[in-house]
This record gives structure tokens, sequence and C-alpha cells, in this order.
């Protein structure tokens, strides 16, 4: 897609510090991991799910759910929100759409369901 990369992708291009991620063992995938798997070639969705989780009905968590493209596999990585996150969400110009909360299932409890 010729986009021009941003620091941080270019930044976690000139360390060697790849982090693996399982959606068995974290629920959500750190944000260096999801911008791993772009600078490995994944392409991102332009329409990125929004799952809000409210806490004592006044502080918000937010989590994004990306999914990310690459030849035939497709993976759904979901990221809690953080400034790198939503910088990347912006400069991409992705469009986000708030998820109903029992729409969404994480990858590990749907791969226990299939156990």
């Amino acid at each position: 897609m010729g986009r021009i990369a941003s620091s941080l992708e270019m930044e976690l291009r000139s360390t060697d510090t790849r982090r693996h991620w399982s959606p068995t063992s974290q629920a959500y995938a750190p944000a260096d991991v999801f911008i791993q798997y772009l600078t490995e070639g994944w392409q991102v969705s332009p329409v990125v799910g929004l799952e809000e989780h409210w806490h004592a009905g006044i502080r918000r968590v937010d989590v994004y759910h990306f999914e990310l493209t690459n030849e035939s596999q497709t993976l759904v990585i979901p990221v809690q929100s953080n400034p790198v996150v939503r910088r990347l969400i912006a400069q991409r110009e992705l469009k986000v759409v708030v998820l109903k909360r029992d729409s969404v299932k994480l990858a590990s409890e749907e791969e226990a369901r299939t156990r």
C-alpha cells in the first residue's frame, strides 16, 4: 500500500525486540505486538471494532479489535486503548464501530468452546 511507516514502526524495525502473543495466555495483545504484525507486512482492515468496558459506571476502558490479513491468513487482535493505538487509528483514518459487549468473543473463549 506504499504508505510511510510511523516513528514507532520504524523504531521497532531498528530494534530486535520481538514479542510473542497468544490469545490462550493473554486476553489482549500489547500494542507493540500489534505494531510488530504491521511491520511484518500484515494489512489492517479499514474498520476497527471498539469494545467498551465500564467500571463503576464512571471509568471506561476501551479495547480495539483489529482484523489483520497476510495472504490467506486472517487474525483478529484485541488491543487495549492507548495513545499509540489511537494515533495509529487516526493516522490511517480507520473507521471505528462500537461493538455490543454480548457479541464480542475473545479468541481464547472461542478456542475453549471448540475443544
